[in-house]
């Protein structure tokens, strides 16, 4: 076996024992949390619609399973998740799937346009900043993402809403879309949701931009000194040329490999930016069920947004040889 299929076989290992993993901790971190669900709709919590006597709770246990003992919750788990089934939502009252799937458009629109946005910006920020190197430019954007990397998601968008919102009166307090409101065609509804989503995308992108600026003007730094740079300088080539066509090429590689961290790094930050802004996405319904101990809703979108990391850095590895010749041409020599 060679050693390209050693390595294939033993990323693919790593891979079954990461969505191993996932479930265990998916099933357990949920009912980690105290108190259970039936809290909430029993009359114990402060905000509960009705209150059931006991009996009516036992059976409510048990029509979702949580009377069985943990390692048959799993069981039961594993054996729906395997069937496509996330689970009935005990809050809310309705399946999982159809809960989440209704709320994954709307954080797909805004953390995918903050992903791209904030890797464009990022990495020619990153890469203008090492081209100047110790200059004031460099220094200046350095110190100001640095310092808006230090500062926490929901801070951000709290500040951006007092100012923007409060102050001026330019965006909306929050929400996705004008209440009652009536459009006269699609481009009206879609102006509306874009005027929403202004101020939640701009906090994310303004968020996320730190990390890539920093791996970018790193790996800059390090590509402009490589010896094949100076071969360039030598045959006369513009410095421009030589720092965007051939240097940011090669220093764009490390923000590949870790597209998956930033995915995490992404998923965080949209929970908080969500709760904030009342973003009616995954992130604002991970806050909901969390405050009512939702188990089922809660295991259905770590289960996904995991999944969805596993899969993109899955897809990094299977991709990368196409964007880095050097691992093309290890697989063949091995």
């Amino acid at each position: 076996m060679t050693k390209a299929a050693n390595r294939t076989l033993l990323k693919v290992g790593q891979y079954v024992l990461v969505v191993l993993l996932i479930f265990v901790f998916n099933f357990t971190l949920p009912r980690l949390m105290p108190g259970d669900p039936t809290d909430f709709v029993t009359g114990t919590d402060v905000d509960a619609p009705y209150v059931l006597d006991e009996e009516t709770r036992q059976r409510l246990l048990a029509y979702h399973g949580l009377d069985k003992p943990v390692a048959a919750q799993f069981a039961r788990y594993v054996a729906n998740v395997a069937c496509g089934d996330l689970g009935y939502a005990i809050y809310y009252k309705c399946p999982v799937s159809g809960l989440v799937g209704s709320r994954l458009p709307w954080t797909l629109l805004l953390a995918g346009t903050a992903f791209v946005l904030s890797t464009v910006a990022g990495v020619f920020l990153g890469a203008a900043a090492a081209f100047r190197a110790g200059s004031r430019l460099d220094r200046t954007l350095t110190g100001v993402l640095l310092g808006i990397r230090a500062m926490p998601a929901y801070l951000l968008g709290m500040l951006a809403i007092i100012v923007f919102s409060v102050g001026l009166g330019l965006f909306p307090l929050g929400g996705a879309t004008s209440a009652f409101a009536r459009y006269s065609s699609p481009f009206g509804a879609a102006a509306d949701i874009v005027w929403h989503m202004m101020l939640p995308l701009a906090v994310l992108t303004i968020a996320q931009i730190a990390g890539v600026y920093l791996t970018m003007r790193n790996a800059m730094v390090a590509v402009l000194g490589e010896t094949y740079m100076l071969m360039a300088e030598a045959k006369g080539l513009p410095p421009r040329r030589r720092a965007y066509s051939y240097g940011m090429r090669n220093a764009i590689l490390p923000l590949y490999s870790r597209v998956g961290v930033r995915l995490g790094m992404l998923v965080t930050g949209t929970i908080f930016i969500e709760s904030v802004f009342n973003y009616p996405g995954m992130g604002r319904l991970a806050y909901e069920a969390t405050m009512v101990h939702d188990y089922p809703v809660l295991q259905g979108i770590f289960l996904v947004t995991a999944l969805a990391i596993v899969g993109a850095n899955i897809l990094v590895d299977a991709t990368y040889w196409l964007v880095d010749p050097r691992v093309r041409q290890a697989g063949g020599e091995a």
